[in-house]
């Protein structure tokens, strides 16, 4: 890339400084950042090496000379900031969910494609843009696993105590905050990976509730504390130092915490989503739950072993090898020096980084554009829906994979 793209980022938090600014400073032009606390974009300003600081988004969009802008606030402020942007004529990542409602969804789908904008919408983690999905898609598609059957999708308890669970030791915009959309959206990762593997949504059903409404945090300000003792930028992942603070902001959740989703998908498979944060690990060595997928000839599971993905199947001739016990374990394909979230993971955020630089400079329409994200994001607004009616949501959208 002869000359660098010009970049703008909304939102100084934990991601911003743990993963896309460190990758930013070094593959794009970083002019400027944004954040309503002048304290934090000041931080970033002296890690990061950026050139211009604000505390205004929109006169970021008007002053500064940038191309894309990167939206990595609350989502809240996803519709409005994705729009300005696409109005302004730059290009856009931006942070998982897309949006809450389908509204907003369609706003950001609109302004994008009026103003011929390139978007990539996060999460690129379990989607079409992680390579090893590929081959797990055409495995389906092929028939490793027969008839459709049946999915089911729980989140994964750890298997000792860890600060993690209950959810976010941090942040009460981190889906605690009513516009934040709750601990479903949190997940878009889980609706991207039904639909890389099994395909289109076709229907959803749901049932949702707030059960556990009080919650203890680490204070905000830790954060911001912080980022002033931070002197490596390759070395500015809070999540390293915020398991060990006290949590002693009490906070009431203002959206649902537990979350329950069954699907329909176009194909013909029937399977459940459970979304809710663990307050106790499961016994050691035990698996708390993951992504498991039964067809009539054979069956796939998500993680055993550090695979990404593990096939067995009576089509054994749409298989490559097979171990001991008939089994076909998929990698998950990605290079050592990648870690995320520990060495040998996909770095989602540098890989949409890198994706969207990409696209810019070779002017072509992102892998997960907002057509994808639109699809994926309606799994979870169609959930909301149907939790609130009580009826059978029918998807509006749909996606080829």
């Amino acid at each position: 890339m002869a000359d660098k793209v010009k970049v703008g980022v909304v939102g100084c938090g934990v991601v911003a400084t743990a993963y896309y600014l460190p990758y930013l400073m070094r593959h794009a032009d970083l002019v400027a950042v944004c954040d309503l606390s002048a304290e934090r974009t000041a931080e970033c300003a002296r890690i990061f090496g950026v050139k211009e600081e604000y505390q205004d988004y929109f006169e970021m969009l008007e002053k500064a000379d940038i191309d894309a802008v990167f939206v990595l606030t609350g989502p809240g402020t996803h519709k409005t900031f994705t729009v300005a942007a696409a109005e302004a004529g730059k290009h856009i990542l931006l942070q998982k969910p897309m949006a809450t409602t389908l509204e907003d969804v369609n706003a950001i789908v609109k302004a994008v494609r009026d103003n011929n904008v390139k978007a990539v919408i996060e999460p690129s983690l379990q989607s079409p843009l992680q390579p090893v999905y590929q081959e797990i898609r055409e495995l389906v598609k092929a028939g490793a696993l027969g008839d459709p059957y049946w999915f089911s999708y729980i989140h994964t308890a750890p298997d000792h105590y860890h600060p993690s669970l209950g959810g976010n030791p941090y942040g009460v915009g981190a889906f605690y905050s009513k516009d934040s959309g709750g601990v479903l959206f949190d997940y878009s990762y889980w609706s991207s990976d039904i639909v890389s593997t099994l395909g289109a949504c076709k229907s959803i059903m749901a049932m949702s509730k707030l059960s556990i409404p009080e919650r203890d945090l680490v204070p905000d300000a830790e954060y911001t504390e912080y980022l002033k003792t931070v002197t490596d930028p390759d070395d500015a992942n809070y999540w390293d130092v915020v398991i060990d603070k006290p949590k002693t902001s009490k906070i009431t959740m203002g959206a649902d915490d537990n979350v329950y989703v069954l699907y329909e998908m176009q194909n013909g498979y029937l399977g459940s989503m459970h979304v809710g944060r663990a307050f106790h690990p499961v016994p050691p060595g035990m698996s708390g739950g993951g992504f498991r997928v039964f067809g009539h000839e054979g069956n796939m599971v998500f993680g055993y072993k550090g695979n990404r993905a593990s096939i067995i199947s009576e089509r054994k001739d749409l298989l490559p090898e097979t171990d001991e016990h008939g089994w076909y374990h998929i990698p998950p394909k990605v290079k050592k020096s990648v870690p995320w979230p520990k060495p040998g993971g996909y770095n989602y955020y540098h890989e949409s980084s890198k994706h969207l630089l990409e696209c810019i400079a070779e002017d072509r329409d992102p892998v997960i554009n907002v057509e994808w994200g639109r699809h994926v994001t309606e799994m979870l607004t169609g959930a909301v829906e149907s939790a609130q009616t009580g009826q059978r949501y029918e998807m509006t959208s749909s996606v080829d994979i």
